[in-house]
């Protein structure tokens, strides 16, 4: 059931850039699969995607170019009670490693992370790398069941700040600090999602209950299109996603901002014991 604080959130909030559904778009104009074979599907006239995973393997897509800049949107029903996989929607500049989480190399991320905690309740995990190992991580309880139903979840990517969205309520904001020396996503990336086997971080799984299943839908994107001849113009004004009212949230998307966090984060980094290691966890959020 959907709280009625977010139903006033909801009510509050209007993103001012995208107003309109993204457009059913098939699969394949934008994306291709990346890994797991026969357990990524593409169904419902290649409108839909249906990722699998058993005790063979999982699997993942990604987009088929990188970006430099943009409002990045995936409409997402993530598996139920699977304790021990991730599921995952996220931007990063390495293309084809098909597990981030195993690799320890310098890259940019932005990450969301649907894991199920020991309570049996989804947590939404969300992370930046900044061409170094991330460890940035802010952690959600969420005011929904995300396995009950599709949700929308959207970055919005500028040179000024990143923010992440589900169902267009701001729930994080990342911005851009490198005056102060801290560091800031801005190498191209792909759009990824995936579905994986955790157990060795998440806990075991329990493969009796499974096969389980993520769906995604809502393939446009709203991008700049990386060329690395013009590795500048993916900052231009003409972009809707870097224009000045996108700069900063508004009035009212800060209030829904605060509203959120203030009732549902549960990690922050910047109020760690790391903090001290990450110059931007200085500056009020």
């Amino acid at each position: 059931m959907v709280s009625p604080l977010c139903i006033s959130l909801c009510a509050i909030f209007t993103c001012h850039f995208f107003t309109s559904k993204a457009a059913e778009l098939p699969f394949d104009t934008h994306y291709t699969p990346l890994w797991g074979g026969d357990h990524v599907s593409v169904i419902d006239q290649r409108t839909q995607v249906q990722i699998k995973i058993d005790p063979r393997s999982g699997g993942g897509f990604r987009s088929k170019q990188p970006y430099g800049s943009g409002f990045f949107q995936m409409s997402v029903k993530i598996p139920s009670n699977a304790k021990g996989i991730a599921t995952t929607f996220y931007l990063t500049s390495t293309p084809d490693n098909i597990q981030m989480r195993e690799s320890n190399s310098n890259h940019d991320e932005l990450d969301f992370e649907f894991i199920l905690n020991e309570k049996g309740r989804y947590v939404l995990n969300t992370n930046v790398f900044a061409q170094d190992s991330g460890n940035r991580e802010q952690q959600f309880n969420l005011w929904f069941d995300p396995s009950s139903q599709f949700h929308n979840y959207q970055i919005l990517w500028n040179q000024h700040q990143i923010v992440f969205y589900i169902d267009r309520i701001p729930i994080r904001v990342f911005k851009n600090e490198i005056a102060i020396g801290a560091r800031y996503p801005s190498t191209p990336m792909y759009v990824h999602a995936s579905l994986w086997n955790g157990s060795q971080w998440l806990g075991p799984v329990n493969w009796r209950s499974g096969p389980f299943y993520a769906n995604y839908r809502g393939f446009a994107i709203n991008g700049c299109d990386y060329s690395n001849s013009n590795p500048n113009k993916c900052n231009s004004l003409r972009y809707p996603w870097n224009a000045q009212n996108n700069w900063q949230l508004d009035p009212h998307q800060q209030m829904v901002y605060q509203a959120t966090r203030n009732k549902y984060i549960i990690y922050d980094y910047c109020k760690s014991d790391r903090s001290s290691n990450f110059p931007e966890c200085r500056v009020p959020s």
